[in-house]
């Protein structure tokens, strides 16, 4: 097994390395790790910052934005790399250790979560579900191959996407800073109120995305993976997907002939790639059909180029509604 590549057997080569079993009343809660909060510890005092740990681009955007300069907070899953799989080596696992938080979406995209949550070797870490309280879609598991539906089968079976609609964001974000202000209560209003300065700033995201889709000539879309049905639903748009919850999985031949007749027959003019993933099967479908290609991001993680320039979620966003106003002709 190669570190840090897709995996579905990540309870193999992790688990026996370095992790062995806490059960806790369901993986899809949020995990008080210490048995202890940090009373009394550095994290509560102001002389030195608590040490958070998110999982992937959107957690790591959300922490950071409520920890301000108060907390240190670092991203598990290296910048470039699709978050669906994804196995970490044996040495982040210290990093985890090392941490007072750590943050994670949960619903199976995060496919190690399971195995972490199993172990004893996180004593000083309260393990941070932002998506708890969050209804959550059924995932479409009936559409998946085996090594797809796997983490987000062990997970729940939903839909993990929550973070693309802005309103299920907020959501996160004051998980998030709750779990903050728990563990660092000297700064507990800092924390508060740079989660409502973020959360604000969703909130415009919502009112401009619903303007900016309110007149458009289709309301149809095409995306790579299947990661907008919170987004759709939010915002009355039908999105017709390529793949299926991760982006890499297998895709059936009846698949893609359904949507490049489903293409056609919307007279969809843009087909979206990701820039996370090889974009030669969109180029493909936009080639058979004649549509352009166009990128509508994830948000599941951003390039080293895109990190270099200090790209931040709210800016993906935009860049996002920018493209489907564009291909769905809104005005």
């Amino acid at each position: 097994m190669k570190s840090g590549k897709k995996t579905v057997a990540i309870a193999g080569g992790i688990a026996v390395a370095v992790i062995a079993a806490i059960v806790i009343g369901g993986t899809n809660d949020v995990v008080t790790g210490p048995k202890t909060n940090l009373t009394g510890s550095a994290a509560n005092t102001t002389s030195q910052k608590i040490r958070v740990m998110a999982s992937f681009f959107p957690m790591y955007e959300f922490a950071r934005n409520v920890a301000g300069d108060k907390a240190d907070v670092s991203v598990f899953i290296p910048i470039g790399e699709e978050p669906h799989g994804w196995e970490p080596p044996t040495r982040q696992v210290q990093d985890v250790q090392n941490s007072q938080l750590f943050i994670y979406n949960g619903a199976g995209v995060e496919a190690f979560i399971p195995t972490f949550l199993s172990a004893e070797n996180f004593p000083n870490t309260t393990f941070v579900r932002a998506s708890q309280g969050i209804k959550m879609q059924d995932a479409d598991v009936q559409h998946m191959d085996s090594d797809e539906s796997g983490p987000v089968i062990a997970q729940g079976g939903k839909d993990p996407h929550v973070w693309n609609d802005p309103i299920l964001a907020e959501q996160e974000v004051r998980t998030i800073g709750n779990a903050m202000e728990k563990a660092d209560p000297a700064n507990a209003k800092y924390y508060e109120n740079n989660t409502d300065a973020y959360i604000g700033k969703l909130a415009k995201l919502d009112r401009d995305i619903r303007s900016g889709l309110a007149d458009c000539q289709t309301r149809t879309f095409v995306s790579f993976h299947n990661a907008f049905n919170y987004f759709s639903q939010r915002y009355n748009l039908t999105d017709i997907w390529i793949s299926g919850l991760a982006p890499e999985a297998e895709i059936a031949p009846q698949d893609l002939a359904r949507v490049e007749n489903t293409i056609k027959t919307n007279n969809v003019k843009t087909v979206f790639s990701e820039d996370l993933v090889d974009p030669k099967l969109a180029q493909t479908l936009a080639e058979d059909t004649g549509a352009q290609v166009r990128i509508l991001s994830p948000l599941e993680g951003i390039n080293k180029t895109e990190q270099k320039q200090g790209v931040t979620f709210l800016d993906k966003w935009y860049q996002n509604l920018d493209n489907l106003k564009e291909a769905m002709g809104c005005q």
